[in-house]
């Protein structure tokens, strides 16, 4: 498998100028690749004899191209490999942020990206999350999901009383700060502060743990990428609203009345990389280089 278009998103924060575009877009013309990119680039790239095609439609640029390529942190790799995987494309990342777990690339092995015209990559398929939020028997938010879901009480310091159901009709109860389902991709994020499982990236399995338990019973529960979860909370005076983050962003207080639904998507994001499977030693080298929580950098381009 060789590409021949990519859809090029900068991280505006980690890219201001286009500098690293501009290395990726004449990397890529090197290897005989064209280059998508927003009509926000356009006056940085005066050089007509390179092959760029300028778009002013994301969802456009992206039905029209091989593969998506990210510049910037884990934040903007998660928001375009969600989009990317709507259109059955894969995306690559090359790092501008801090962590850069899903990265192929760090911003100094930019020549790395010729391997996208050689065939010389993987393609890792990860599972996703549609979550649903019901009140009074309507949606009132949807969302699919790379990495968890975070479900806590929406005042600080109140412990929560959260009921985890499936449609099997199993039910297990949680007094905590908080619950945690993540997909093995996210298994390295928040699940992982928190004392869940590290699960390997492409698993189709289902990780639920819980922040900070009041009870030495209730720890992290593996549960089939079939189930389907409602999860429901409240605070023990039944006055707090729960607060409820996808993502890392797109935080929202529920009412306590609402459910969170969630079930694997139809969808699969398709994760490119470059060389030999190094999960492990990736995630040995970044988190103790880190010497930071491992949750996924959310600054959005």
């Amino acid at each position: 498998m060789t590409l021949q278009k990519i859809a090029i998103f900068p991280n505006s924060e980690y890219d201001k100028d286009f500098y690293y575009t501009k290395q990726a877009v004449d990397i890529l013309a090197e290897n005989g690749i064209s280059s998508y990119l927003c009509e926000n680039a356009k006056p940085f790239f005066t050089d007509i004899s390179l092959p760029v095609r300028f778009f002013s439609d994301t969802d456009t640029m992206i039905a029209e191209s091989d593969a998506v390529l990210v510049l910037g942190g884990d934040g903007t790799m998660i928001d375009y490999s969600l989009r990317a995987a709507e259109k059955d494309k894969p995306a690559i990342g090359v790092n501008l942020g801090h962590l850069g777990f899903l990265m192929a690339l760090e911003r100094t092995e930019m020549k790395g990206l010729s391997a996208l015209a050689t065939g010389d990559f993987t393609v890792e398929k990860r599972m996703l999350f549609d979550a649903k939020i019901r009140l009074d028997g309507k949606i009132i938010h949807k969302q699919r999901i790379l990495n968890d879901i975070v479900v806590a009480s929406g005042m600080r310091s109140k412990i929560a009383e959260f009921s985890l159901s499936s449609q099997t009709g199993g039910l297990l109860a949680y007094r905590a700060d908080g619950i945690i389902v993540a997909t093995p991709t996210g298994s390295t994020a928040y699940s992982f502060s928190a004392g869940g499982p590290i699960i390997e990236p492409t698993a189709s399995i289902i990780s639920v743990t819980p922040i900070c338990p009041h009870s030495l019973l209730r720890r992290s529960v593996l549960l089939s990428s079939d189930t389907e979860l409602v999860i429901s909370g409240r605070t023990r005076d039944d006055m707090t609203d729960i607060h409820v983050t996808m993502d890392g962003k797109n935080s929202r207080l529920i009412p306590k009345e609402a459910e969170i639904h969630i079930e694997k998507s139809p969808y699969t994001a398709k994760i490119i990389k470059i060389g030999p499977n190094r999960f492990y030693e990736i995630l040995e080298t970044k988190f103790n280089k880190s010497g930071q929580r491992p949750q996924a950098d959310t600054c959005l381009s």
